[in-house]
């Protein structure tokens, strides 16, 4: 028989549910439109709602780059106020070929006829040190076919303009202004070497984008908006213990953080975590702490719906193509000395704050004559934390005290922590090597997570993120987790004596803000080798029109 569960049961209505399903949809933009496999591609998002306006209706989107064989790899970015930013690598195993990136928030995924084209980038991908190609994906053209194409122009939109010096000398610093004539607007902006290597046709601008919003949705199945975050779910298999305790909770906790914690929330065999966000690829732990410990399973479950890609062109395939690649080959390999993903500054996102408010005692060890057991350290150096035996089993207990410091009380409800992971089990912690420990953070006072009161935390610090390494019963379960990307913007600057400036990206800013008739200077580097740069700005104003602008220039 199942425990009563210490959660708050999820419930869905689907006619509710669709009644309050906000119109949203997403316009992909990226740093170019050719790249090669192992490239990073470099996001911006927009989300409108049905009047063309920035929309705050979910927190997070769902990024799959796909062809006409499936996905090739995937990527989460999160929202903030219709606005997102993100970057992710393409494997080194993809085939040449074209490819849909399309982004989606979970609304999306659950209208009927879901829109996965609207707002989609189409990107051509070669891979240079593999013969593979997307099946039926690749137009072979001789020399002379493919030196007659033309780069597609794009009509420009909106009130801006661009400008920098027509030529510009190699390595040489120059200015590149815009000047917004029209209301106020944010863009995504990308200074890129228009080479040779020419991109698939455009299917989407923010014009058309626009033209095609609907008025309003309907859906085929109940969901929740994910409007604070990333909603993670795991799928729990097994029988729950039969002991004295009338309650489980479950946790979910990333490694090397202690803020990031969740409570799960039931939905039968469904455990749902209401996440206001986890960023980069982290390790998770979660446990159900009362599941059969020896059969007990617990499985995430994935947010990806691997749409089809839909009619994509073939790729242009040509010998007059060999030096471009070759040159792109050797700045992907550059890329490495100049620690470009190094030089990417962070941008505004949603953050976990909930210990943020509550005050930490740390403890570094280093300071302390070191001992052999954990047990000797809480006796020795934690004057607050004491253990004692409940039941056969070992539990910690924290003094807390009033905001005065008056009255002093001894505590069980507590959250023990090894590396931010929760630990409802002291066992594997006072077995472990305590020369391993760090420091040892305490939170003295009382805190919510989710709807569930604590009164205080304890956290054990290891060097190396070991608590991961350690035995885990089948109640509990690590995995790899594919977090949202971290929002970033490139501003160009190359450290000296790094090796040659083959840099292809010269600068990139996702969630460029303008102000109503307003300038903008941004100072770029040339790189170390001639050629045609573009200047790209596209996105949309707050009152709902579309923006796009050009410039071209030259370094010799």
């Amino acid at each position: 028989m199942r425990k009563k569960l210490l959660t708050i049961t999820f419930l869905a209505i689907a006619g509710t549910v669709a009644a309050q399903a906000p119109v949203e949809r997403l316009y992909v933009s990226t740093d170019r439109n050719v790249y090669l496999a192992g490239d990073a591609v470099w996001c911006s998002l927009t989300d409108l709602d049905e009047n063309g306006r920035f929309s705050n209706a979910s927190a997070v989107s769902y990024l799959e780059l796909i062809s006409e064989s499936g996905t090739a790899c995937t990527a989460k970015i999160g929202l903030l106020e219709g606005r997102g930013a993100g970057s992710f690598r393409i494997p080194v195993t993809t085939p040449t070929g074209t490819y849909r990136l399309v982004a989606y928030t979970a609304v999306n995924a659950a209208e009927k006829d879901t829109p996965w084209m609207a707002g989609s980038r189409v990107l051509t991908i070669f891979n240079s040190t593999s013969g593979a190609r997307v099946p039926d994906g690749v137009e072979i053209l001789d020399e002379q076919a493919y030196e007659a194409l033309a780069p597609e122009a794009v009509a420009p939109e909106g009130s801006l303009d661009l400008s920098t010096r027509i030529r510009v000398p190699k390595g040489a610093p120059t200015v590149l202004t815009l000047h917004n004539g029209g209301p106020a607007a944010s863009l995504s902006l990308s200074v890129y070497h228009e080479d040779g290597l020419l991109p698939a046709a455009r299917e989407n601008t923010p014009g058309s984008f626009l033209r095609a919003l609907p008025r309003a949705i309907s859906l085929n199945r109940a969901v929740v908006p994910e409007g604070d975050g990333e909603i993670v779910s795991a799928r729990v298999r097994g029988s729950y213990r039969e002991d004295e305790d009338n309650y489980t909770y479950t946790t979910l906790s990333t490694a090397g953080s202690p803020t990031d914690l969740y409570i799960g929330q039931t939905d039968n065999d469904l455990i749902h975590f209401y996440t206001s966000n986890i960023y980069g690829n982290r390790e998770i732990v979660c446990e159900v702490s009362q599941l059969d410990r020896k059969e007990g399973y617990i499985e995430f479950e994935s947010p990806f719906f691997h749409p089809e890609s839909g009619s994509l062109p073939k790729l242009r395939l040509s010998p007059a193509q060999k030096a471009d690649l070759m040159a792109r080959k050797s700045a992907l390999r550059s890329e490495k000395a100049l620690r470009i993903d190094t030089l990417a500054a962070f941008m505004p996102h949603r953050e976990d704050l909930l210990l943020s408010s509550v005050a930490r005692h740390r403890y570094h060890l280093d300071d302390y004559v070191r001992f052999h057991s954990v047990q000797e350290i809480v006796v020795e150096i934690l004057p607050e934390v004491t253990l004692k035996k409940e039941k056969g089993r070992t539990v910690m207990q924290l003094i807390v005290s009033d905001a005065l410091q008056k009255r002093f009380d001894r505590t069980g409800n507590i959250l023990v922590m090894m590396d931010g992971v929760v630990l409802s089990d002291l066992q594997p912690l006072l077995d472990f090597d305590a020369m391993l420990i760090d420091d040892i953070d305490i939170y003295d006072q009382s805190f919510v997570c989710g709807t569930v009161p604590f009164h205080g935390l304890v956290n054990f610090i290891t060097k190396k993120n070991y608590v991961t390494a350690l035995y885990f019963p089948a109640n509990v379960r690590v995995v790899d987790f594919q977090g949202v990307a971290y929002p970033v913007a490139y501003n160009g600057a190359v450290p000296p004596g790094e090796g040659q400036d083959l840099r292809q990206l010269l600068y990139w800013h996702p969630i460029l803000k303008l102000d109503t008739d307003s300038d903008y200077r941004i100072e770029i580097t040339a790189p170390g080798y001639s050629g045609r740069f573009k200047a790209v700005a596209e996105g949309f104003t707050e009152d709902g029109k579309p923006v796009y602008q050009e410039f071209t220039f030259e370094v010799e």
